[in-house]
């Protein structure tokens, strides 16, 4: 390690236990910057002494020893940049320089002290410097445990601990990492990824270099190899050494490889994730030439070829500065028989919601473009990805808060050109799906509709019928329902209430209308009964246990008619979760589909058919 004797401006040379307390500069590069052949050469330094890579060098020596340090090391001059080797060995030790040094100086040359006359303050020329945009300047700002902020004349404004709140607000970076309470490597994969993803450096390969530290990997550098190869290496050494899944809870949509990201700006709303710190292990995922293995929890839907991937790690949802919700990070999948590649319809990642803390009501998540600035705060970032919001609605504390399953399934996520061949023409059903639905001239594309999920699997009951029947889109497990209530029954609501539409999914039992000892506890035909009002925004779902197997005109002028009454004279109140003997149904998160189809937003419908051996899971657990 090279370092500058602040007494003779000398270039020493230091290594091991050997070196010596230094201080750190760290800056924004101007377009005369000093080099290490100009810095060794005593006629250059003076000739250039004004001017402000050199001029900046001078003051952080001089700032060392006022703080009684006899080093200092800067960028710009303690590394040979014409020896490629030497740049490699640096940019892979240059975290631990920064985390070691006693004090580190950030010079903001363009943060000025403003007139009297100027309607800005210090503070907003702080926000808006152009240091907190650059790559390596993020884990020149989380390395050390000393950071020092100076003004383009050196006037002091601050330590990073004074202003952690001020740079939370600019950054999204965690507050506790900035004031050292918490060690980033607590935090997630995806959240350290989205601290960078409003960042840019000049080379194309730094945006992925200046992350080595950040997350304690050493790779070759491979100047020339493009971003998204040197990205995607990154992402692979991470895998070697973490099983955080988090990694994999990126927008696809603005990405070209769908199995990992080609840049941190597909992260950019992931601020929010954190590791779910579940009572288990998490299963080992590899990486090989085939694509990625992966073991977890699976959440199927109507369609064979539409599966949903549960994630170890969650998304917290804010309120102010309160955690106030809690989901499940999901992974549409497209594929079968466990092999699957990564989805970009209707959505490229579900916060599936469990949890809301202190029944707060209703909260929805921000959306990205709401982050002020460069990055934004901790609760600014966490929002759905594939530009959707999510809501995860009212609960009460007799619901059952988390329907997912326990059981892990072994799959194989790769390449589109892998597993289209495998079931090409099979898939063309479920993907076309996802595009326009043919409506009719005189109709549009739905505002609302419901996603059906099964958390548990369908276990012995069956799809058996639905209404209206051409609302139902099983090759993408998609509910639409168009039908209104009848003049009767609209009568009976409130004024301006009849902007209502419903509709019923029936299930049955395999063994529905033959003779099993103990049948009784189970639920031979059961519908399921949704409904949404446009005048609200609201929506409900019930659970009708159906006593004999129905068809046809009954659907609708018997079992339709009693959710109606069931729900329809009080719409304010609609339940989202509902509970029958060994039944679940919960619809309690909301998002925005990516390209609006088959519908604008979708409610997902959790349905569970196995309530007692849930419960004996949960029981387990603690």
């Amino acid at each position: 390690m090279r370092l500058i004797n602040v007494s003779s401006l000398q270039i020493e040379e230091f290594y091991g236990t050997d070196i010596p307390p230094y201080a750190i500069l760290s800056h924004t590069w101007e377009a005369t910057e000093a080099s290490f052949q100009q810095w060794t050469k005593r006629v250059t330094r003076i000739r250039k002494f004004k001017h402000l890579g050199f001029e900046k060098i001078y003051a952080a020596c001089k700032r060392a020893r006022g703080n009684g340090l006899g080093y200092v090391w800067a960028d710009t001059v303690c590394i040979d940049k014409t020896s490629s080797a030497e740049l490699s060995e640096a940019i892979n030790s240059m975290y631990a320089w920064y985390e070691n040094a006693q004090v580190c100086y950030v010079y903001l040359s363009d943060v000025r002290i403003p007139s009297r006359e100027s309607n800005l303050d210090v503070l907003t020329l702080f926000r808006r410097s152009r240091w907190f945009t650059r790559g390596w300047t993020l884990q020149e700002l989380l390395a050390p445990s000393n950071i020092v902020f100076y003004t383009r004349e050196w006037v002091q404004m601050g330590t990073k601990q004074a202003l952690a709140v001020l740079i939370r607000e600019i950054t999204g970076i965690d507050e506790g990492c900035l004031r050292g309470t918490k060690r980033i490597t607590v935090c997630s994969v995806a959240q350290r990824m989205s601290w960078a993803s409003r960042r840019v450096t000049t080379r194309e390969e730094d945006i992925t270099y200046s992350l080595l530290g950040i997350f304690g990997i050493s790779m070759p550098l491979l100047y020339g190899e493009g971003s998204q190869n040197a990205f995607r290496r990154l992402q692979e050494e991470i895998i070697k050494v973490s099983d955080d899944q988090s990694i994999l809870a990126f927008n696809t949509d603005s990405s070209d490889n769908t199995l990992l990201a080609h840049h941190p700006s597909d992260f950019a709303s992931q601020g929010g994730v954190r590791p779910s710190f579940a009572p288990k292990l998490t299963p080992p995922f590899t990486m090989s030439n085939a694509g990625l293995s992966l073991t977890t929890p699976l959440i199927y839907t109507m369609s064979p070829y539409w599966v949903l991937a549960v994630l170890n790690c969650v998304e917290l949802h804010w309120a102010q500065e309160d955690v106030r919700a809690r989901s499940i990070t999901c992974l549409p999948l497209l594929g079968r028989d466990k092999k699957f590649m990564r989805a970009r319809a209707p959505v490229t990642l579900i916060s599936l919601g469990v949890d809301l803390v202190g029944n707060q009501g209703t909260l929805r998540s921000k959306h990205s473009d709401s982050t002020p600035e460069v990055g934004g705060s901790d609760s600014d970032s966490n929002t759905a990805l594939a530009e959707s919001t999510s809501t995860i609605a009212k609960t009460t504390p007799l619901e059952i808060q988390d329907l997912t399953t326990r059981k892990d399934t072994d799959i194989l996520v790769t390449y589109f050109s892998r597993i289209y061949p495998l079931y090409g023409t099979e898939m063309d059903e479920a993907m076309k799906g996802f595009e326009v639905i043919d409506v009719g001239p005189s109709m549009k594309i739905p505002d609302r509709g419901f996603m059906i999920a099964f958390p548990r699997g369908m276990g012995s009951y069956r799809y058996l019928d639905s209404f209206p029947k051409g609302d139902l889109f099983p090759n993408i497990s998609f509910f639409m329902p168009s039908a209104t209530p009848p003049t009767s029954t609209r009568e009976k609501m409130e004024e301006n209430r009849g902007n209502v539409t419903r509709g019923l999914l029936v299930y049955s039992h395999e063994m529905a209308g033959r003779f099993k000892p103990g049948f009784l506890e189970e639920i031979e035909i059961v519908g399921i009964y949704l409904a949404l009002d446009s005048s609200t925004g609201n929506w409900t779902c019930r659970i009708l246990d159906l006593e004999r197997r129905i068809s046809g005109p009954d659907l609708e002028h018997k079992w339709i008619v009693k959710g109606d009454e069931m729900v329809l004279d009080k719409p304010e109140e609609w339940p989202h979760y509902d509970q029958q003997r060994n039944m679940v149904v919960a619809a309690r998160t909301r998002f925005e589909t990516a390209k609006g189809h088959p519908c604008k937003e979708a409610i997902m419908v959790e349905i569970v058919f196995d309530l007692k051996e849930l419960l004996k899971e949960r029981d387990l657990e603690g």
